[in-house]
């Protein structure tokens, strides 16, 4: 899918379906900016204008109540227990459009010296925010509960489902600024930087698939879960980990696409 549509702005967000919420978003944006090449963040400034990255992050979300067709763009559907050659497969030839798809089809646009400002803006906005979302663990999960929004707990004794908690729960549980967020998680050293940043895509999804694995193993389906500080203490360093590498990759794939001739500028 080459083209995207024109879509213009609304204010509404898609209730429980918001990846990372909007801090955990702009953590993502701010640390990716902090990442760009001189020649990347030129290119990112000419087209977002006075926005920045972490701005313009939750654009994808807030756009979705007025262009429903967007909305399988933002996550992978797929059953439990698949090897790594199966998920590839499933991911890479799943009708219609998912997050891996959406993003290729960004970054394609992106690149495409046959784009037009607005549809390279809405490109970036959308590479900025699907980076994020394939970084998430419950937006790479099953179907059958709506990447974990069906499945009803308690965390700190307020009603939430597994969905919600890994989107922003967890995240607020920090209380700090998106800001204040990137100082704390980009600590990543040179060689992981090459690392994060030389993965294929879909690991960043094989990744989250492995963990929302392990997520859905350890509640129960009945909303008898009942969750409070020792979930957040043995699972909040698998957020850092996911923003931070969200932030990284987002980052390097920026810098690829500005490094190439062809790019857009």
């Amino acid at each position: 899918m080459k083209k995207y549509l024109l879509l213009g702005f609304a204010v509404c967000l898609s209730v429980g379906l918001i990846s990372w919420g909007v801090t955990g978003h702009r953590t993502i944006g701010e640390i990716a900016e902090r990442h760009l090449s001189p020649e990347a963040k030129t290119a990112v400034d000419k087209l977002l204008g006075h926005e920045t990255m972490a701005e313009a992050s939750t654009w994808a979300d807030e756009i979705r109540s007025a262009n429903p067709e967007t909305g399988a763009w933002h996550f992978i559907n797929v059953p439990l227990g698949l090897s790594f050659a199966d998920f590839e497969t499933q991911v890479k030839s799943a009708a219609g459009t998912n997050v891996y798809k959406a993003l290729l089809n960004a970054e394609y646009t992106l690149k495409d010296s046959k784009s037009n400002q607005r549809q390279q803006v809405e490109a970036l906005k959308f590479i900025i925010h699907f980076v994020g979302d394939m970084h998430q663990p419950m937006h790479v999960s099953r179907a059958e509960d709506k990447g974990g929004n069906s499945i009803q707990l308690t965390f700190n004794g307020e009603d939430t489902n597994l969905h919600a908690l890994w989107d922003s729960k967890l995240l607020d549980h920090e209380g700090l600024s998106y800001d204040k967020l990137a100082d704390k998680y980009d600590h990543a050293t040179p060689e992981q930087i090459t690392k994060w940043q030389s993965d294929p895509i879909i690991i960043w999804a094989w990744e989250s698939y492995q963990i929302s694995t392990v997520l859905y193993g350890e509640v129960n389906n009945d909303g008898s879960t009942k969750l409070d500080k020792d979930y957040y203490d043995a699972h909040i360093g698998v957020v850092e980990s996911r923003i931070e590498k969200a932030g990284i990759r987002l980052a390097g794939l920026l810098n690829a696409i500005y490094d190439t001739p062809t790019a857009a500028k």
